[in-house]
């Protein structure tokens, strides 16, 4: 028998014991029994015999025989009772034979627990087995509100399609971001669709090497993030096809290059943002930090578009942006701009790059991952995304407060209603749009509280807004941000806020998107190299530039012909904003359920703003799942999905 093998491992185990003692942990595995005394459960789901991955068997189904083992089921018992005798023959046997015969387990919430086997497992660990055959039985547990529920309930939809266990995620809609990244159901078959064997077997080889690498260089340090959300994000910015062609070696330098991206995800605060101008940024430096061609002393600069600034109105007013910025600097630097879709987006940006571009902004938060990839392979180039959830340390972001001009636009329309009944039109469910939604809302309410905000989505399947609108008698509407350049009449009226009279459309007020304002900025500080300041301020950190009316970014243009006390409530309004002496997210606030979610006197900060998921309690509406939308609206809101709020029904009247 292997004496010696039991004696080491029982060694190992007084190690293990005296260590979770003195960190104030349990030594012993996890017992399911008492676990689900907490819980309530839906079932059990058999899963047949599969091969599972022996760093999630953390327990045991029952008590028997528990302090046996320790947690990594290392054994505790002395050498010279009948359990060392069984185990030393049973690892004869495995070194011999290997193990026939499945453990027995039951999973719950994406971890192992034995019912038969526990030395098996013992064994297999000691030996350093990576992997175990099992006949799994799945306890389901009852859905709530908790995140780890959420997140629980898409393991297992990841599961069904990906028939993976090895990969552990920690929030909400990661496992459906890396099920869209290596492939997302076709359009009908959301509910029988699975991957393949061989896209199964490719992402779990992936995550392997990965994982091997990520864990060589250190990654068990960086413990507020899983091995599978660094993966996640790994495959975000490199993407399926790039990761399909990545040798070994390739992706571990690929690794190396973007691991300061990796701390910034694992930092309690991974992005700072920048509300205004900082005195760094202003701050002349004797060194330019952007090394010029020695031909020109002209700084080159790109705006890559994702639409024809013709056509659209998003990049119509980037489009004037960068032309504020030319006509200013003049002949000190030199403005050119691209147009493409997100999978062209790379080969625009590398021709800027090769025709000398030193900064270049891509102006979509669809270019996000793109623009990453190309920033760490170029360190010489500046590259920034317009976005304002990406936490990259390397690529910096920056987008509008444009909440601040609907919280204006709703004081308007508190004002301007007739029947008190005032109607928003948002477009995407996704981070942010409930801050410019709910802002509006407050800004309705502090003028006029019996008032209510009726919520439509103009990206719902089947679906037009205008036709709940007009069943509600509802006469004043906030509609798009931005209008189109080439927009016949009809499309123009409905852009920002107008009220409906007999019929018909009177413009009221609309919000002004003056990206000028950030550019000039920005392009100012590489020239007089302060670029870096910044950045030397915020080192661990991801930087956002997320400017509002404080900078001159973001304002409110109305009509004249508003009532001369509600333009000067909206002059006085507008400064206090400015001043950062208000801010419309103050307490007391409630939603829609009647909780408050803003006590009296506190103030929300500008992260917990960005991450509303909520409406108050003035707002009849909800905000939907990224499945209602239409077929071409799907993606792009994937990437940047909130969690639907559940108590937020559709009012009936």
């Amino acid at each position: 028998m292997s004496i010696q093998d039991y004696v080491k491992a029982q060694k190992l185990a007084e190690k293990q014991r005296r260590r979770a003692i003195s960190d104030g942990n349990t030594p012993y595995p996890l017992v399911l029994e008492k676990l689900l005394r907490k819980s309530e459960v839906e079932g059990q789901l058999p899963l047949g015999q599969i091969e599972i991955p022996l760093s999630l068997v953390v327990g045991t189904a029952s008590a028997d025989r528990n302090n046996a083992f320790t947690y990594d089921f290392m054994p505790l018992l002395e050498y010279g009772t009948e359990f060392s005798s069984k185990w030393s023959v049973l690892i004869d046997s495995v070194k011999e034979i290997g193990i026939n015969e499945p453990i027995k387990v039951y999973e719950y919430m994406q971890r192992f627990y034995v019912v038969e086997g526990n030395k098996r497992v013992s064994v297999s660990k000691f030996n350093g087995a990576v992997t175990i055959y099992a006949d799994v039985t799945r306890i389901i547990p009852q859905k709530d509100d908790s995140e780890e529920s959420i997140v629980y309930s898409e393991f297992m939809e990841f599961y069904r399609i990906a028939g993976i266990y090895d990969i552990l995620m920690k929030h909400p809609g990661e496992f459906p971001r890396l099920i869209q990244i290596f492939g997302a159901p076709p359009e009908g078959q959301e509910r029988t669709y699975v991957w393949d064997e061989e896209m199964r077997r490719t992402v779990r080889f992936l995550y392997s090497v990965f994982e091997t690498h990520y864990i060589s260089r250190g990654g068990q340090r960086l413990s507020a993030i899983t091995t599978g959300e660094a993966f996640l994000h790994f495959a975000e910015i490199y993407g399926k096809r790039r990761m399909l062609k990545l040798s070994s070696l390739k992706m571990r330098r690929y690794i190396d290059r973007i691991w300061d991206e990796f701390r910034v995800l694992a930092d309690d605060r991974p992005t700072n943002r920048i509300l205004s101008p900082t005195e760094g940024s202003q701050k002349p430096s004797i060194v330019k930090k952007i090394p010029l061609p020695v031909s020109s002393s002209v700084l080159k600069i790109a705006f890559i578009y994702p639409t024809d600034p013709e056509h659209s109105g998003w990049s119509y007013n980037h489009e004037l942006g960068r032309l504020i910025v030319s006509e200013h600097f003049g002949s000190e630097i030199s403005t050119t701009s691209y147009i493409a879709d997100a999978e062209h987006a790379e080969e625009k940006i590398k021709e800027a790059i090769h025709e000398g571009c030193k900064l270049i902004f891509t102006t979509s938060p669809v270019f996000h991952a793109v623009t990453m990839r190309i920033a760490v392979s170029h360190p010489e180039v500046i590259l920034l995304n317009c976005s304002m959830n990406t936490t990259y340390k390397q690529l910096r972001t920056y987008y509008l407060r444009i909440y601040e001009a609907k919280f204006i636009n709703g004081i308007i329309a508190g004002s301007m209603t007739e029947t008190e009944r005032i109607g928003y039109i948002a477009d995407y469910p996704i981070i942010g749009t409930p801050a410019s939604v709910s802002a509006f809302a407050l800004g309705v309410k502090l003028v006029n509280p019996r008032a209510i905000v009726h919520l439509d989505w103009s990206t719902l399947e089947n679906h037009d807004p205008a036709e709940y609108f007009r069943s509600k008698q509802i006469d004043i509407i906030s509609d798009r941000d931005i209008n189109n350049p080439g927009d016949d009449p009809e499309a123009f009226r409905n852009f920002g806020l107008y009220g409906i009279y007999g019929g018909n459309h009177f413009r009221l007020s609309a919000p002004v998107w003056n990206w000028g304002s950030l550019y000039e900025n920005l392009v100012r500080s590489v020239l007089i190299g302060a670029w870096k300041n910044d950045s030397n301020d915020n080192q661990t950190h991801a930087l956002n530039y997320y400017w509002g009316m404080s900078s001159g970014a973001i304002d409110v243009a109305c009509t004249p012909k508003l009532p001369s006390g509600t333009k000067r409530l909206v002059e006085i309004m507008r400064k206090e904003i400015a001043a950062n002496h208000y801010n419309p997210f103050t307490g007391i606030l409630y939603e829609r359920s009647g909780q408050c979610v803003v006590p009296a006197d506190e103030t929300l900060s500008i992260e917990e703003i960005l991450n509303i998921n909520w409406l108050p309690d003035n707002v009849w509406g909800r905000i939907p799942a990224v499945e209602e939308l239409a077929p071409k609206f799907r993606d792009f809101a994937r990437w940047h999905a909130l969690t639907p709020d559940s108590d937020s029904e559709t009012a009936s009247n």
